[in-house]
């Protein structure tokens, strides 16, 4: 089996913690690991690090070497610009396609995962990672569902159809659609009916299942592919990438690839997954931890009298932060940054980041 990790973003809904320079895939933000490195950590007892392949920009590949000692150089691909998950991906097949046909594997068994996911139950992570595949070897695509556990309105979610035949004991469905964020009543129903998992952004395929998939579905990218790997083995190649790069619509693998194949199916997971997409989600996988008696979830140092139900995360060495009278709050110091919010405008951060970039103050971002 091979590895496609996407390592790109910069999670502008955690800064001041997750920066240009140091986006959140990068960063320790739970532990002493880098969520990049926690991600190949996992993946590594079910496919070989020789077979993964990891997508990340320009700015931070350094990084993701450093790192990744123990990864092939050569497997770290990095995109020119931002243009989404499906070019991202596509440009990871071309590679996986050739490193496979010099093991003498033409049509691999490919899963393709995020860098900035945290997983609390690896074990059972890892098994149904194999059962995917196995139900992959049919030329499904096959996505992993995550088992809502309440009516989260920053997820998209996949309704379930019928159910399909599979080699092994697990469930798996046809996707009968895939829905976006949904407002609160509308997810309140999903969850009632018992049909819908949340969107992982998760794949297992075949090489040859999902080559033919980019190829009906989205023929132009298709084609941009195949030039780019028709050069890669020539003194051309970095030049044709980023000519044929820069040519390329923006387009994310659910959109212009999941929502409109015929051949996929789902399978329906709890392994402790999260995305990690804000500071409330931060809050809620440390109070899944610890917190203190007055529910505060805290990184660093922190003392407080009458605070209650906050997240403060202190990444200064040596500085304390104090509260008083507090309830509900995120408060993120980095040293050059203080961020105090309330805990329910905590997706308002993003707001914060883009107008930063309207007044030119890029040194805090």
């Amino acid at each position: 089996m091979y590895g496609i990790v996407l390592a790109g973003g910069v999670g502008s809904r955690l800064w001041p913690r997750s920066r240009n320079n140091t986006p959140k895939q990068l960063l320790g933000l739970l532990s002493a690991h880098s969520m990049l490195q926690e991600t190949i950590d996992r993946l590594t007892p079910i496919i070989p690090i020789e077979n993964i392949v990891i997508v990340i920009g320009e700015n931070h590949a350094t990084q993701a070497r450093e790192q990744l000692p123990g990864l092939p150089a050569a497997n770290i691909l990095v995109e020119p610009a931002a243009r989404g998950t499906a070019p991202a991906i596509g440009l990871a097949l071309n590679h996986i396609a050739r490193l496979a046909q010099a093991n003498g594997e033409p049509d691999p068994i490919i899963g393709s995962f995020h860098a900035d996911h945290i997983i609390t139950n690896i074990a059972e992570f890892q098994s149904v990672v194999q059962d995917a595949a196995l139900i992959a070897q049919q030329g499904l695509i096959v996505t992993l569902g995550i088992t809502p556990n309440q009516p989260h309105t920053g997820y998209g979610y996949i309704e379930r159809g019928i159910e399909l035949a599979a080699p092994n004991q697990r469930k798996v469905y046809r996707v009968a659609r895939f829905v976006e964020k949904p407002p609160r009543t509308t997810a309140e129903e999903y969850l009632a009916t018992g049909r819908y998992s949340w969107n992982s952004g998760m794949f297992i395929w075949k090489l040859s299942t999902i080559l033919a998939e980019f190829e009906t579905h989205q023929p132009r990218l298709f084609r941009q592919l195949q030039e780019i790997d028709a050069a890669a083995a020539t003194p051309q190649a970095h030049t044709v990438l980023n000519r044929v790069w820069n040519e390329m619509r923006t387009e994310t693998i659910d959109v212009g690839i999941a929502e409109k194949s015929q051949q996929m199916a789902v399978i329906p997971a709890d392994f402790g997954w999260s995305d990690v997409g804000d500071w409330s989600v931060v809050a809620e996988l440390l109070a899944a931890q610890k917190t203190d008696h007055n529910n505060n979830s805290v990184i660093g140092q922190h003392f407080g009298l009458d605070t209650s139900n906050s997240l403060v995360y202190n990444s200064v060495e040596g500085k304390l932060i104090a509260t008083i009278g507090l309830d509900n709050l995120v408060i993120v110091d980095t040293g050059d940054v203080l961020l105090v919010c309330d805990r329910n405008k905590h997706q308002d951060v993003k707001k914060v980041v883009e107008q930063l970039k309207q007044q030119g103050l890029f040194q805090y971002l």
